[in-house]
């Protein structure tokens, strides 16, 4: 399971260290693809071969359902995992995420999720303002 935070650079090249404790569960080459929330989720294989199974089940019939699948998928890039641990982070990704440097490395259950460390902190100050009432509003928590 992938769950913490480490905070990170990107290098000039744009190339991202993976935590050690993320590399043994995503493997040696992930797929990275645009976040939900302005990040980039990256994926070991196998949850992307999920993923595109959840995707593959929704009804393409509904024009949501085909802007997220096109989004989603058009996105997406495999990527090694150097023998030092490092991804190149595609230009694209990291402006859809306003990345530069500074990034937080989050994890997320099956995948892990790349943000600008200003705004994840943001963001997740904003969620701490309100996390009781969140928590009340998500069925099974």
């Amino acid at each position: 399971m992938l769950v913490g935070t480490f905070e990170h650079r990107l290098d000039s090249k744009g190339r991202l260290v993976i935590p050690a404790r993320f590399r043994e569960e995503l493997g040696n080459s992930v797929v990275a693809s645009f976040g939900i929330d302005r990040c980039v989720s990256i994926y070991s294989q196998k949850s992307w071969e999920g993923v595109l199974e959840r995707l593959h089940g929704l009804p393409y019939s509904k024009g949501k359902t085909r802007d997220l699948v096109r989004v989603l998928l058009a996105s997406a890039h495999e990527i090694p995992i150097d023998p030092a641990g490092r991804i190149l982070l595609p230009q694209s990704l990291r402006d859809q995420a306003e990345i530069d440097q500074e990034v937080s490395i989050n994890g997320v259950l099956d995948h892990i999720e790349v943000w600008n460390s200003e705004k994840w902190d943001s963001y997740r100050a904003r969620v701490m303002e309100t996390l009781p009432e969140i928590a009340e509003e998500v069925d099974g928590f």
